[in-house]
């Protein structure tokens, strides 16, 4: 009898220790993974012309790293993104959690490993953008069955912003099939006018309690549609904002200050900024009137400038197009679960590299 009581004492005990999810997984799990390497010492990024931006998801201690795709502003072409795992130290991608380096196993989207990604288009539709209201409605059409049929597993919606600094249209994501459904009801800045889709009531209410910025505004429009539209958990976020006019506010709410704070490492939100760029340079900007692509640069986003009238636009022909199709899966194994980690993400190369920290509990 004592000794069958030693023996369920064992067993009992055993079921404890291996039930503790304090480590990382046993060794017959996640053998696809490299262990943590040792002796690896991260780059100290100096030139800082790129700035990762990712969403997590967890499968047990697996954390699977949604990374947007980087472009090298030196060569405007996406980086390859590359683990060694004989020698870590050569690799040009750094995860540590919790200050300890990672091993890493890196997969580049395509066939079997297939990006989830969310699109908001961001629209002014104030007076001013009449001109090339249809242009920016057709290269949206297009980008966005460019991209559903590139393999991605995206949804698009839209936010219209106005001169009355307000939000006054939109549709919440759904397919480039509803989307150019929605954008084909008017014509000219009508277009990105009023809500659609089953939630417009709810979304017209959230539009008219979400505040007022005085003028045309993108970071209220990127801010709406971060805490309000429905995202999916692990998408990339991606932000395109279609203006010809400053960021215009009353200096506390809604500056670019506070849509950095809130989006950057959460959201990448690339301009598209439309006018005479002699005219809307460095000069013009000042702390009401605020330059809209900076959004862009803190973001990790890009910037492109167009004609006034928006003529020949194609968004097919953005960085960001380039970055979604070559976004990477980074995985490693997390020494703890259910509780908040500090992830640092380093990328470094010979032209380009950056860091971004990441507070998120998995």
């Amino acid at each position: 009898m004592r000794k069958l009581l030693l023996i369920l004492s064992l067993v009992f005990t055993s079921l404890i220790y291996f039930s503790c999810d304090t480590a990382e997984n046993p060794q017959d799990q996640n053998t696809d993974i490299p262990g943590d390497p040792t002796g690896v010492t991260v780059p100290a990024p100096t030139k800082n012309n790129v700035l990762p931006s990712a969403s997590f998801t967890t499968t047990g201690s697996r954390v699977k790293l949604n990374l947007l795709g980087l472009i090298d502003p030196t060569t405007n072409q996406p980086l390859t993104i590359s683990y060694n795992a004989s020698n870590p130290q050569a690799s040009n991608i750094f995860v540590q959690e919790d200050g300890v380096v990672q091993g890493l196993k890196v997969s580049k989207v395509g066939t079997g490993n297939i990006l989830t990604a969310d699109v908001v288009f961001l629209v002014d539709n104030s007076g001013s953008m009449s001109e090339e209201a249809d242009s920016v409605a057709k290269s949206i059409i297009d980008f966005a069955t460019f991209l559903q049929a590139s393999g991605l597993n995206v949804k698009f919606a839209v936010v219209g912003f106005s001169v009355s600094g307000d939000i006054n249209g939109g549709i919440n994501f759904t397919t480039a099939q509803a989307l150019s459904a929605y954008l084909e009801r008017n014509t000219g800045t009508s277009r990105t006018m009023d809500f659609a889709g089953t939630d417009s009531a709810a979304l017209t209410t959230r539009a008219y309690n979400f505040g007022y910025a005085g003028d045309e505004n993108g970071v209220m429009a990127a801010l709406f549609a971060d805490s309000v539209y429905g995202w999916r958990s692990g998408a990339q976020r991606v932000m395109i904002m279609f203006t010809d006019e400053p960021t215009q506010h009353d200096g506390v709410s809604w500056t670019n200050a506070i849509g950095c704070s809130l989006l950057t490492g959460k959201a990448t939100v690339h301009t598209v900024f439309s006018g005479d760029t002699t005219f809307y340079n460095s000069t013009y900007w000042d702390a009401t009137n605020e330059e809209p692509a900076a959004i862009s640069r803190c973001t990790g986003g890009t910037i492109k400038y167009v004609p006034e009238d928006a003529s020949g636009l194609s968004l097919k022909d953005l960085p960001v197009a380039g970055a979604l199709a070559n976004s990477y899966l980074v995985e490693f194994v997390t020494a703890k679960t259910g509780v908040a980690h500090i992830v640092k993400v380093t990328v470094y190369t010979s032209t380009a590299d950056g860091v971004q920290t990441f507070n998120v509990t998995y």
